[in-house]
């Protein structure tokens, strides 16, 4: 070990600080981070240091100094730019596109149809629900979606609709995100087999928690019925699978037992159907995406969503949520953004392990959208796909001109609808 600058015997931490944090004692001052080019690496300054004229003179300074420098949700500001490492692979970039119908050229939204070689579910502007065989450019009509009128909020997003169906094909959910309605289909005759509703406590700060679930065979609904619950149902009649009484927690009365205090966002089911991941958020307002285990909830606990030994919060972001989230393998799940603030945030992706709450890798990525396979992240940006290692942080090659927003796990495609075209991409 060494004597420091920072008046400690001690290992040599990762940061060097400005003059200023050395000497400060402060317990709340704010640090901007510089990043070094190395990976995540960055060095720490004061607001004066980073607003001077002159270069920062840095100063090395002990693992401790930076611990306690670093407790507080700093960094407040990023500077310079992230270290990259590159991996390159061969990677095929061609792209498939497939011109859509005129009433189909400006849908409201899409989404994989499963079970199927190439076919899209599109939903169009005034409700109606389109097959669309990407190979042949036919169409089917499906099925009218009634949602009820929403409002626009004050505050928060404009509701609007979105698709989610289940792993066999079909059972369909149509949702208003940043809204409180919707409506559940059943594709073999075009039935209307459930209305959902999640009450109307600040719905437009998050996309409707929905996800569609196997459990022993048969096809589970998740979904949410009030701001801080969601319950399972089954798709076919709407019977609640997850019954469960609780007392209200009215003012002046103490907690009940159970009680959960906070809003539910996106669900992210993983690719084994066992965790979901939940971007939601509490007051004053913190984004703390959480997950639990959905098997023990639906077989053993119902309470498991709630307070169950599998339930952990896996990060802390003030007024940072509603932000794209893939799993990368059964138990690591990639979350978007890296820091501790919106007004502080790098792009990039934070990886934690489920099982234990555990964060095992960060690196900087663009965030517009993610998606997971086995050994590969796929991080979109307005321009362009890049393809990452999610074990080593390694970027492995890039796809210009092309920014999905759907995945089709049938066909191992990413799809995107631009121009009336829908363009897609093999990962295979």
């Amino acid at each position: 070990m060494d004597s420091l600058p920072c008046g400690h015997i001690a290992h040599r931490g990762p940061s060097r600080f400005c003059p200023h944090l050395v000497s400060s004692e402060d317990r709340w001052v704010e640090a901007i981070a510089y990043l070094t080019g190395n990976d995540l690496d960055f060095d720490l300054s004061c607001k004066d240091c980073d607003a001077a004229a002159h270069p920062i003179a840095w100063v090395d300074v002990c693992e401790g100094c930076v611990q306690r420098i670093m407790e507080d949700d700093n960094p407040v500001a990023w500077r310079g730019h992230p270290g990259v490492k590159h991996r390159p692979e061969p990677v095929e970039t061609s792209l498939t596109s497939t011109a859509l119908p005129a009433n189909l050229a400006q849908p409201a939204d899409f989404t994989a149809l499963p079970g199927t070689a190439g076919n899209w579910l599109i939903l169009t502007a005034d409700g109606l629900l389109s097959n669309f065989d990407a190979d042949t450019g036919e169409h089917v009509l499906l099925a009218p979606a009634d949602l009820p009128a929403e409002p626009t909020p004050e505050l928060g997003k404009t509701p609007r609709p979105r698709i989610h169906a289940d792993p066999s094909g079909r059972y369909v959910a149509i949702v208003n995100d940043y809204g409180r309605y919707g409506v559940v289909l059943d594709l073999h005759d075009g039935r209307e087999t459930m209305r959902l509703d999640r009450g109307d406590y600040h719905p437009e700060q998050t996309p409707f928690p929905i996800a569609f679930l196997t459990v022993d065979d048969d096809i589970a609904l998740i979904h949410a019925t009030a701001w801080n619950r969601v319950d399972a149902s089954d798709p076919a009649t709407g019977k609640l699978r997850t019954r469960r009484d609780q007392t209200p927690y009215l003012a002046g009365q103490p907690r009940p037992e159970h009680y959960l205090d906070y809003f539910h966002g996106a669900l992210h089911l993983s690719p084994d159907g066992r965790w979901l991941a939940d971007d939601g958020w509490v007051w004053s307002p913190v984004g703390l995406p959480r997950v639990w285990d959905t098997q023990h909830w639906l077989r053993t606990n119902v309470w498991e969503s709630e307070d169950g030994e599998s339930a952990r919060r896996l990060a802390h972001r003030a007024y940072y949520w509603d932000k794209p989230m893939c799993w990368v393998s059964t138990d690591l799940v990639a979350i978007s953004g890296i820091g501790y603030d919106d007004e502080a945030m790098l792009d990039g992706v934070r990886i934690f392990d489920v099982t234990t709450g555990d964060e095992v890798l960060a690196f900087a990525c663009p965030i517009r959208a993610l998606f997971g396979a086995p050994g590969r992240l796929y991080a979109s940006s307005e321009t362009e796909l890049q393809i990452w290692d999610p074990r080593t942080a390694e970027l492995i090659g890039t796809v210009d001109h092309f920014a999905p927003t759907r995945y089709h796990q049938g066909t191992s495609e990413l799809a995107q609808i631009q121009n009336g075209q829908l363009t897609r991409w093999s990962m295979r």
